[in-house]
């Protein structure tokens, strides 16, 4: 159950949501606005690999960040 990030083209907010396989491909409403004018943005669920381990854990646990 992978969290995206999506962004509202009304009114720009960004947000993030949970999906779950079931609710893939269902359009996800802005909880600001209420539109269902959104796309999904990348997001560092995406990268994860078979380590568990994602680019973005990796690559800012030298920032102080785990």
């Amino acid at each position: 159950m992978p969290i995206y990030e999506y962004e509202c083209e009304k009114c720009q907010h960004q947000f993030e949501v949970l999906v779950f396989k079931s609710d893939a491909e269902e359009a996800k409403p802005c909880p600001c606005c209420g539109s269902f004018e959104t796309h999904k943005l990348i997001s560092c669920a995406s990268f994860l690999g078979d380590s568990g381990l994602s680019a973005c854990t990796s690559a800012a646990s030298g920032r102080g960040f785990s």
